[in-house]
């Protein structure tokens, strides 16, 4: 197989280095993969594939972190898109799709009985919590270690510029462990006003859980009891289990629901929904910001959603990743690599046994970015649906070659 070279890659990033601090930010930094042998900059994409700015083509499994369910550049959702921003986009008060979308939500997610807006998933899960607290007149915040929730900083990794005092209403418990989280609850009772938790545990770098057997029964009683709210962050995971909600994929019965990502197939986008129980809470509020009410990306989720809905989308979702996850399991074990493949197959991830600082990890990702398929090192991957069988094969022809060279270099 032909290697890739990202020569303008490079160049770009050293531009970048110039003007933008570290050359850029977050998990797209190039220090989380392995340096010179991914892309740095992405030029353009369409369906389930992306080029970079050397021309190079991918497979992209992070679909922009999981925003892209339907792949970049879905007809349906681009032509809603561009229809709207042809009449407006960011204007001084809303339009009729703010009220369309709120309604659309209502109609079609039993736990949407109110809808609010914002652009991140922080705005919606910062948000949430404020509701929270106003409800119960209570400060505690429970939330599972390891746990991202957004970028701000009472649910940030403690570092420089984020003062100790974010963090004294926040309380940890370990996510699955029913005996943990009822002894944090039990510690801190009087003073919880909500637990925050995400339906699969998808922490960086870490093995993905799934919700054990009792965990969301064991949180609803547990918020009964001491009359916390449930807030389930489905960011990462709405539109790609089911429809109405990974809640109800995992029979959970939260209070409230944020979503994003998906809800707009890259266009930016959160919502927070929820219960009648607590709109008088949200009356004593104020949740604006000026592109919280931008048109285009509410035409685009409308489309967005729809499709998803009507589409089998999640379903060729689940086929799909099983298929990848099979292949690839195999492929280990015949190579005899020891790897944990884990998570639902619509968000996989997979870490190599004793690969404490993810050397194999960077490596073979690396290996399969210089082959034209894309996966992240140490972030869970994504599965779209303008993928086909074809690509998973191509897909699994690449990571076949990769493993072989993953044995060879590591024994």
């Amino acid at each position: 197989m032909k290697e890739y070279e990202f020569k303008k890659s490079l160049a770009l990033f050293e531009r970048a280095k110039a003007v933008i601090p570290n050359g850029g930010q977050g998990p797209r930094h190039p220090d989380f993969f392995k340096f010179g042998s991914y892309p740095i900059f992405y030029h353009r994409g369409q369906g389930a594939y992306v080029w970079d700015v050397d021309g190079n083509e991918y497979i992209d499994y992070m679909c922009a972190f999981g925003a892209l369910v339907l792949g970049v550049n879905h007809p349906r959702v681009e032509e809603a898109a561009n229809s709207q921003a042809a009449l407006g986009d960011c204007l001084t008060l809303p339009t009729e799709r703010y009220v369309e979308f709120a309604e659309y939500l209502n109609a079609n997610l039993p736990i949407a009985q109110w809808v609010l807006t914002g652009k991140n998933g922080s705005d919606v899960t910062q948000f949430a919590t404020r509701i929270a607290r106003i409800a119960t007149g209570k400060k505690g915040i429970v939330m599972a270690h390891g746990a991202y929730h957004g970028f701000h900083f009472w649910s940030a990794e403690p570092g420089p510029g984020i003062p100790e005092e974010y963090m004294s209403h926040v309380y940890h418990h370990n996510y699955n462990d029913i005996d943990d989280l009822t002894e944090v609850v039990k510690r801190h009772s009087g003073d919880l006003a909500a637990i925050i938790i995400t339906p699969v545990r998808h922490d960086f770098a870490k093995d993905q859980e799934l919700p054990a057997p009792g965990y969301f029964d064991a949180v609803r009683k547990l918020c009964d009891k001491e009359g916390m709210v449930f807030i389930m962050d489905d960011i990462r995971c709405g539109f790609r289990f089911k429809f109405e909600g990974s809640h109800e994929y995992f029979f959970a019965e939260p209070d409230m629901v944020c979503f994003g990502k998906a809800i707009a197939n890259g266009y930016p986008l959160s919502a927070l929904v929820g219960k009648i129980e607590l709109l008088d809470a949200i009356k004593k509020a104020s949740f604006s910001a000026t592109h919280f009410y931008s048109a285009v990306p509410l035409a685009a989720s409308l489309a967005c959603m729809e499709e998803v809905k009507t589409s089998g989308a999640i379903e060729k979702i689940y086929q799909l990743g099983s298929m990848l996850k099979q292949g690839m399991e195999n492929q280990a074990c015949n190579h005899a690599i020891a790897v944990r493949y884990t998570g639902h197959p619509a968000m996989p991830f997979m870490i190599f046994e004793n690969d404490p600082v993810f050397e194999k990890a960077k490596f073979f990702g690396g290996e399969a970015a210089k082959r034209g398929i894309i996966f992240h090192p140490l972030h869970n991957w994504f599965v779209s649906a303008a993928l086909e069988e074809k690509d998973i094969k191509k897909t699994l022809d690449v990571t076949d070659h990769c493993f072989k060279l993953t044995k060879e270099k590591f024994g």
